[in-house]
């Protein structure tokens, strides 16, 4: 089988090397074109683009299918076509390029959480599992039939990037396993139901990050955790940001929502239902320390934060 690979970040990456690893022969690898990254963006190519060279697999970096794009694909004559986290939607003529279709590798149990983040829009939910999903790609939002999926339990404050990383690797498996039966997956492939009312998960921004001591305790601790690695939970002091790397649900006496005070060498603020503990911080152009550190600088007995 000639498969065609689209996918752009490392955990898409993984899944590609996973596929040659068990000996499917990928043809071409579709992936997101360089752009730049970190503080000094330095312009990078992606995961995958790294993956694919160190494998020798044809490349074509495009962030949109153009006619130039098209025509590459086209040419490879693909039998399946196989996507993970791409970051575009693919149009019709290109669904229809491989005479198989595609397949989608999708980090939930679908119909839950369709969309740009679903991983993180678990852990703000509170959700104690999940799963990976395989499925056949349509015009849709991850909305085509389901070959194969597979539950996977959340571990207790366990962030987004390090319940990904599970994903992505329970994920690989399952799709290497989805493709050792493909025949037979595919023709009994189910219909996700018609819910057109059904919430797509949206992507991640820093604005959607900025933390609320309005909210409970256990909603507050996970939004932290569904924000790191990216783009992490954060509120403002005295116009400056602050990044809440790791928080957790405190035992300490009610205190009013954004009170901080030290209490027993932790630094606690209150939430509208519950307190908190801040763990682990990073204030504005400085390292990640520990909350209570941060705080003892500041030379305050509580403080009001926002």
């Amino acid at each position: 089988m000639r498969i065609i690979f689209a996918g752009t970040p490392a955990n898409a990456a993984k899944t590609l090397e996973a596929l040659v690893d068990a000996g499917y022969n990928v043809v071409g690898v579709l992936t997101r074109s360089d752009a730049p990254t970190g503080r000094n963006s330095v312009v990078t190519e992606s995961a995958v683009a790294k993956m694919a060279s160190s494998l020798a697999i044809p490349m074509w970096k495009s962030n949109s299918i153009d006619e130039a794009a098209l025509n590459w694909i086209s040419g490879l004559n693909a039998d399946l076509g196989v996507i993970v986290a791409y970051g575009s939607i693919l149009r019709k003529e290109v669904l229809g390029i491989p005479s198989r279709g595609w397949i989608n590798l999708h980090y939930s149990l679908l119909p839950k959480y369709p969309g740009a983040s679903p991983v993180q829009q678990a852990i703000l939910e509170g959700a104690t599992s999940t799963g990976v999903s395989v499925f056949e790609l349509d015009e849709g939002v991850d909305s085509g039939p389901i070959l194969s999926a597979q539950e996977i339990d959340i571990k207790p404050n366990e962030s987004a990037g390090e319940l990904l990383e599970r994903l992505a690797d329970e994920g690989s498996k399952l799709l290497v396993r989805t493709l050792h039966e493909f025949d037979s997956l595919y023709s009994s492939r189910a219909a996700q139901p018609a819910d057109v009312g059904r919430a797509v998960t949206k992507k991640i921004t820093r604005s959607i990050a900025r933390l609320d001591f309005n909210l409970s305790a256990e909603k507050f601790v996970n939004k932290v955790r569904a924000m790191n690695p990216e783009p992490v939970a954060w509120f403002e002091l005295n116009s400056l940001p602050v990044r809440v790397l790791e928080a957790s649900v405190s035992g300490a006496t009610q205190l009013e929502p954004g009170i901080a005070k030290l209490d027993d060498s932790e630094l606690v603020v209150g939430c509208l239902a519950g307190s908190v503990v801040l763990k682990k911080v990073q204030p504005a152009g400085k390292k990640a320390m520990s909350g209570a550190d941060w705080f003892r600088g500041l030379r305050r007995d509580s403080l009001l934060l926002s």
